[in-house]
């Protein structure tokens, strides 16, 4: 009877008794996913939507990073008359950063920004694509290859003048140093001629770095920087300007603002990545900066011992 069943079971039955077949010449296509990358934010972009997402962010959001975060803003007086759109691009060491970041934002940028999050993180299920479309104004961004479909979607909301939040690293820092940018946030600005506004992060990585399991409360600080016109430049180069323009905004906050000017006109800025000697970060554990304090633990990388001092 088995026999019997395995010798029917090979039998073809033409259409329409069976199933049709497929023509050899044709290739065949596998329907996309409607998540990752393929994900629709649109409906995250209508006025009601954004409505219910300035409530949230002005009374919610704002309240609850204050109270974890305890954020001190510097540079904002330097977003004052920059046409819109702009690329927000910061260093990235916490899930906390987008929250932050928006939260601070003055209120001519704050409702009218998206956010680039990844695509393998945060669109891979659609309850998570739902809620930080919502909360956050997500966008999917591919951060592991190139993808017609995150570029074509950045283009658009750039070209509808809406803001845009991007961290050039891809990722967040596993262990606090900050990682070569990506050249993405050059390309999308050369093609469409919006202006980055290079930001700096400090603290996060100490509040909730990657892999911490829970909130440890602290200082944070962001400063921005100024506008960085694309016009001119290729990607290359406008990707190394970001990147020292957010390391001397870094600079900037651990030391002061006169002596990261000079050190940036001699093109010595320390660097945001740990490399070695010349980092920034070994500059800030020098002797020279923990005499400046009674307990030497306390100025140790990553505290912020700094951030009330004025700039």
């Amino acid at each position: 009877m088995a026999k019997m069943r395995g010798l029917l079971g090979k039998i073809t039955m033409p259409f329409p008794l069976g199933r049709p077949t497929w023509p050899a010449n044709v290739e065949r296509t596998i329907p996309k996913s409607k998540l990752g990358a393929n994900y629709d934010t649109e409906w995250a972009r209508r006025y009601s939507v954004r409505l219910v997402r300035s409530l949230i962010t002005d009374y919610v959001t704002k309240p609850a990073i204050n109270i974890v975060a305890s954020p001190k803003v510097l540079g904002t007086d330097r977003l004052k008359g920059i046409d819109v759109p702009v690329i927000f691009a910061a260093n990235h060491a916490s899930h906390l950063d987008t929250p932050l970041l928006l939260s601070v934002l003055p209120d001519d940028f704050r409702h009218k920004t998206a956010v680039g999050a990844g695509a393998d993180y945060f669109f891979d299920r659609k309850y998570k694509a739902v809620i930080w479309s919502f909360l956050l104004g997500a966008i999917p961004i591919e951060r592991t290859r190139v993808s017609r479909r995150s570029t074509d979607l950045a283009l658009e909301i750039l070209r509808d003048d809406w803001n845009l939040i991007l961290f050039p690293e891809g990722g967040r820092t596993p262990d606090g140093f900050a990682r070569e940018f990506k050249g993405g946030v050059a390309q999308l600005a050369l093609k469409t001629g919006s202006t980055i506004v290079p930001v700096f992060i400090g603290g996060t990585y100490e509040v909730l770095g990657k892999n911490k399991k829970g909130f440890s409360p602290g200082s944070t600080v962001v400063n921005f920087g100024r506008p960085i016109s694309p016009s001119g430049s290729n990607p290359r180069d406008l990707t190394k300007e970001l990147q020292s323009a957010v390391n001397r905004l870094g600079d900037e906050v651990y030391s002061d603002y006169w002596d990261a000017a000079l050190r940036s006109g001699a093109s010595s800025t320390p660097d945001l990545a740990d490399n070695g000697d010349n980092s920034w970060i070994a500059e800030w554990n020098r002797p020279r900066f923990s005499d400046t304090f009674e307990d030497s633990k306390k100025s140790r990388w990553p505290r912020l011992p700094f951030i009330d001092k004025p700039l």
